[in-house]
């Protein structure tokens, strides 16, 4: 059963980062929104991906842009509000990490 992950807070200034990455499975999703943005560029994330290629992790881009955080890691999905409605329908559960 695949879940979405989705992510609020930065994991520079929380622990729900980690804590996601604890519980993921493979075939989860993460979702980052608001200030979990941020975490484009954390290399507890960067770490995981590159160890776990089959999480597939997605950024709010209007969140990102309004964070000025950017990324050009193919692992890495720019996506929008509308679309993410599309992947709670495509997973079999989700939860909040804020």
């Amino acid at each position: 059963m695949a879940m979405l992950h989705i992510i609020r807070n930065s994991g520079f200034t929380s622990s729900a980062l980690t804590q996601c990455l604890d519980m993921i499975l493979p075939q989860d999703s993460i979702v980052l929104i608001d200030d979990g943005c941020y975490n484009l560029n954390h290399t507890l994330l960067l770490k995981t991906l590159t160890e776990q290629r089959d999480i597939t992790v997605y950024f709010i881009s209007l969140h990102a842009d309004a964070r000025a955080q950017r990324t050009t890691n193919s692992l890495f999905i720019a996506t929008t509000l509308t679309e993410v409605v599309a992947l709670l329908f495509k997973h079999n559960n989700s939860i909040t990490w804020s």
